[in-house]
């Protein structure tokens, strides 16, 4: 991350990374995007995004979102002997992946939500001695374009430090008393990379046009929010899984110096 991410982030909570994905990429998923889904619970394999094609799998270690991830989620200590070893793996997990067909004209919009004192130490974010230390991270992937007056991703830039919870009647994005809301315009193939400690939602869906919306959600390799761990062993069979992308589906663990890790195993 550049210096000027690394402030948005700070102080907003996200951050958009614009152009990620090529032409070709969002193609591919918008051709192999079967179905919405949620994996919140154990799926059948065809339900699961990463068994329905190499571009699913792609997004696990796609260069500019690594680096991302790696400063937001990833083991700062573990990251650097690591390097000093040769063995440069990402330090963060999976954690599972949502993905929305279901916003059309007409959507009314999902509540705004988000913070960190119900989810049993899954979701926070701190700033310290130069680094970011966040649990669960959000990457919301947007396959079409989508405009500030027609709805989509929106939050509140700065709640993710925020010590309270939303006043009773605030969690309508549409209802925003003070204009605080922040309604996020992307186009196809931009990423919005937040701490799901910010408060955010999905505003009112209003024009004909279509979104379609994919979420890959990671935690630092420690701690999970979801209770359906990826296992690496069920991808194996893909050519084009390496090392890297195997680390990066391995179950919540400390990973702790002098263990081999699980992808490493023939």
């Amino acid at each position: 991350m550049n210096q000027e991410q690394r402030f948005l982030f700070d102080n907003l909570g996200y951050v958009v990374i614009s152009d990620a994905l090529t032409a070709a990429q969002i193609e591919s998923l918008r051709s192999t995007l079967r179905q919405s889904t949620e994996q919140f619970d154990p799926v059948a394999k065809e339900a699961n995004p990463l068994h329905w094609g190499p571009v699913w799998r792609e997004l696990l270690t796609l260069p500019v979102l690594r680096d991302c991830l790696e400063e937001l989620a990833g083991n700062h200590e573990m990251r650097a002997f690591r390097e000093s070893r040769d063995r440069d793996l990402p330090t963060y997990r999976l954690d599972h992946i949502n993905v929305h067909t279901h916003v059309t004209k007409g959507f009314e919009g999902m509540p705004l939500h988000g913070g960190w004192r119900t989810t049993g130490g899954s979701q926070y974010f701190r700033y310290h001695d130069g680094k970011f230390y966040n649990g669960l991270v959000a990457v919301a992937i947007e396959l079409h374009d989508t405009h500030p007056n027609g709805g989509g991703f929106c939050c509140i830039p700065g709640s993710h430090k925020s010590n309270l919870s939303l006043p009773p009647g605030w969690e309508k994005p549409d209802t925003d008393p003070y204009g605080i809301v922040q309604k996020i315009a992307l186009r196809a193939g931009d990423l919005v990379v937040f701490t799901e400690t910010l408060i955010h939602g999905t505003a009112p869906w209003n024009v004909d046009a279509p979104r379609k919306t994919i979420f890959y959600k990671f935690s630092p390799h420690g701690t999970s929010w979801s209770a359906d761990f990826y296992d690496p062993d069920d991808y194996r069979e893909y050519d084009d899984m390496d090392t890297a992308k195997l680390a990066v589906l391995e179950p919540p663990n400390a990973r702790y110096r002098g263990r081999p890790t699980h992808p490493g195993r023939s």
